[in-house]
């Protein structure tokens, strides 16, 4: 191996590369998928150099061309792994699985490099990479590409930028490997290059690595950061107050459009009249709360239950039936005796708006589940579905205001978040099984129970 030009063109790429790591790594230092990203940008900057150096002093060392052959081997592994850790928490044991299969099928690797494998090694190699790419491009298509396909500012730019790291990158190592070595030797670093610009435009521009949270952070939007919160928290107030008035009032119309226009029961219309009530009083009291907002700890003690869960879940389960009727969706609620230390209207607005987030994204034909597990003095109100889930990597940030994964307001969620906060108590999000989302509200059971079981 001897060559100016190919030197020259492999140690650029490999300043470039690790100019641009070092950049993401500032940024975002503490993101598992960022560090695994870096390992595979170290996999790539190992090959560069031992392709620069070979180039440069014309050494074609078995120990050189081995080391060279594992570091092109390795990469399709790594970029796996960084697309499977950045979609979803992995454990070990897949990533040792993975590694125990790259360090089975390192032989072809080295006996194509070295020249002495045959045409079972060559042909070996190719299938390794080209799985391997492949598989990554599609695990990272399947992530990234809804939020690029979804409306808003820089659009047309989020698609190039993916379709180039997502595509046409893996698309050149195949090429280059089905076609000959001058593609690998001249035209892939300049690739890797090109690489770093468009993660540049993706930071820079799409926000790629939360980038504002970060710049927040290190205090470069100081000088505006008050003016800016005020804005915000007044915007939040008023979309949440319209989303929080809208969530009973369309219940309540459901209730009455069904007194009025089917023949209901005196037993079923005297309860749908007493859930009525109750969200017309949940409606003043929200009013009441957002008039009182600067004095709100004062003007009204938090009030700690106790809360008789069972009819609660009922009331919700009533409230909701009308609206998971229209989307062929089934409500089933599983309510033990069991009562809460908790307000009624508080406890009753979180629970529906995970039961309407539940409904929203459920697909015809299935069921959301509403029950009550109760474990070392504490109920852990669970709401479960069966639709698309929430990916690892969204489960915090759909809790911020107005974000959505599928167009809706963005605030339900939100509004539990805070509700929680507030209250001291938690909750999460994981899958359900069998597919779908669970969502998990921990709230302490009432230390002293009413000797009459009834709603409080």
């Amino acid at each position: 191996m001897s060559g100016v030009l190919p030197a020259a063109i492999a140690f650029f790429a490999l300043g470039a590369n690790l100019l641009g790591t070092l950049y993401l790594l500032l940024l975002q230092p503490r993101s598992r998928a960022l560090r695994w990203f870096a390992l595979f940008e170290l996999d790539i900057m190992v090959w560069l150099g031992l392709q620069g150096w070979m180039y440069a002093t014309a050494s074609e060392s078995p120990v050189l061309l081995s080391a060279f052959a594992l570091s092109i081997h390795l990469l399709p592994l790594l970029f796996v792994m960084d697309a499977l850790i950045d979609t979803r928490d992995i454990g070990l044991k897949p990533i040792l699985g993975l590694l125990a299969l790259a360090a089975v099928t390192s032989p072809l690797s080295l006996g194509a490099i070295h020249g002495d494998g045959g045409e079972v090694a060559e042909l070996g190699a190719m299938i390794w990479q080209v799985v391997g790419w492949v598989l990554g491009s599609a695990i990272q298509v399947r992530r990234e590409m809804p939020a690029a396909l979804a409306q808003g500012a820089r659009r047309k730019t989020r698609i190039v930028v993916l379709a180039f790291l997502l595509i046409v990158v893996p698309a050149s190592v195949v090429l280059g490997w089905v076609t000959n070595d001058s593609f690998f030797v001249y035209a892939m670093p300049l690739v890797t290059v090109a690489i770093q610009i468009a993660l540049f435009v993706g930071v820079t521009q799409l926000r790629f690595y939360d980038l504002e949270s970060s710049s927040a952070r290190r205090g470069e939007l100081a000088s505006d950061a008050s003016a800016l919160q005020r804005q915000a928290m007044v915007g939040e107030l008023a979309a949440s107050f319209a989303h929080e008035i809208r969530n009973p009032l369309t219940g309540v119309r459901s209730l009455a459009q069904r007194l009025a226009e089917e023949d209901v029961d005196e037993p079923a219309r005297r309860r749908y009249a007493e859930v009525i009530v109750r969200e017309v009083g949940r409606v003043e009291q929200i009013v009441a709360d957002l008039l009182g907002v600067s004095r709100r700890a004062a003007a009204r003690p938090a009030s700690h239950g106790p809360t008789e869960l069972a009819p609660l879940l009922d009331d919700l389960r009533i409230l909701l039936a009308p609206r998971a009727e229209r989307g062929g969706v089934e409500i089933r609620v599983h309510a033990g005796e069991a009562h809460v230390a908790a307000s009624r209207e508080t406890l009753a607005q979180a629970i529906l708006n995970l039961m309407l987030n539940a409904v929203e994204h459920s697909p015809p034909g299935t069921r959301v589940e509403l029950r009550a597990d109760l474990a070392d003095g504490f109920a852990d109100i669970v709401v479960r579905d069966q639709g698309p889930g929430v990916e690892v990597a969204d489960r915090e940030r759909i809790f911020e205001p107005l974000y959505s994964l599928r167009g809706g307001s963005g605030l339900g969620l939100a509004v539990v978040r805070r509700i929680a906060s507030e209250s001291g108590w938690s909750v999460e999000v994981t899958d359900a099984p069998g597919g779908g989302a669970e969502f998990r509200l921990h709230v302490p059971l009432a230390a002293e129970i009413p000797a009459a079981s009834g709603a409080t």
